[in-house]
């Protein structure tokens, strides 16, 4: 006669199965099978925090914050499931419950009842992970939200200044300098900024003078980029690997004297006039082309 297999045996064939599904990208299909896993053991967290997992990724954040709440209330020192409770609550901007997660996880926050607030750190978001997959840098905000300090390439769909809701799993790395930093997963826009993206073409023999246009778009309370000398393309594997440890990859090179500069605004003409101003000191240097490439977000 076979043994009989005890509940736990019985979810845990039940959640493999369904971690399979979900692998192939058949989530649907999947959320049935872990919810079968939670009635064959009801005891268990696994499944629950499986199922928070799957609506994690498909932003279904209220469904995800439900699972994840079950998850810990049969074990309550599940890391990921605190995690994830955070991010939740986060993208529901269900602040109580994000306070509570994150203090249950150990991180230390500011006392205090609304919107958290953590500035200062820096860190690695990729934005659009599933088109153009855009590293930027932001300024962290909380454990996952980052504000982004970089002018991204308007395929992105994101701006200077917009805040990003990002994942908790590294994927990949990045250094300036000595220091090192994880590479995170933008889940989702979580605030778009006041800030337009304008693209200018700019030739100029003494590329280095461009440094003085910065500094006039700064005092106007923009951003600016060089992205001819800014931007490196890198495979998929480098990515969400560590870049500066793997194979090389061939410089993008521009033998011309023509720089292609992003820029970021609340108004247009302020950046008109900076470079307006800028092209006047400099008659040596001349603008090929100008345009606003992305328009600011829709702002509460």
């Amino acid at each position: 006669m076979p043994k009989l297999r005890s509940a736990r045996e019985r979810a845990d064939l039940i959640n493999t199965y369904a971690n399979r599904l979900s692998h192939r990208g058949d989530e649907a299909r999947a959320l049935h099978w872990y919810e079968q896993a939670t009635q064959a053991d009801p005891a268990w967290a696994v499944p629950w925090f499986n199922i928070g997992l799957v609506h994690k990724y498909r932003g279904e954040w209220a469904q995800s914050l439900a699972a994840n709440r079950q998850a810990l209330e049969r074990d309550g020192g599940h890391g990921g499931a605190r995690w994830n409770l955070g991010i939740a609550a986060t993208a529901l901007r269900d602040w109580p419950s994000a306070r509570e997660a994150w203090r249950r996880y150990g991180i230390p926050l500011p006392e205090g009842e609304g919107p958290i607030e953590i500035e200062g750190s820096l860190g690695a978001v990729r934005i659009d992970p599933e088109g153009n997959a855009e590293v930027v840098w932001c300024d962290r905000i909380d454990p996952a939200r980052g504000r982004i300090r970089n002018v991204p390439f308007p395929g992105s769909g994101h701006r200077y200044a917009d805040i990003v809701l990002h994942d908790g799993a590294a994927n990949g790395k990045r250094r300036i300098g000595e220091n090192e930093y994880l590479v995170f997963d933008e889940l989702e826009l979580w605030q778009a900024s006041p800030y337009s993206t304008f693209e200018a073409w700019i030739a100029t023999p003494a590329p280095e003078l461009l440094s003085t246009l910065a500094e006039r778009i700064h005092r106007g309370g923009g951003q600016i980029e060089d992205w001819t000398q800014s931007v490196r393309y890198i495979c998929k594997a480098c990515s969400e690997g560590d870049p500066d440890q793997a194979h090389d990859h061939p410089a993008v090179g521009d033998s011309s004297d023509t720089r292609w500069i992003g820029l970021a605004a609340v108004e247009e003409s302020m950046v008109r006039a900076a470079i307006d101003d800028w092209l006047g000191e400099h008659p040596e240097a001349s603008l090929v082309e100008f345009r606003r490439s992305l328009a600011a977000g829709v702002t509460d």
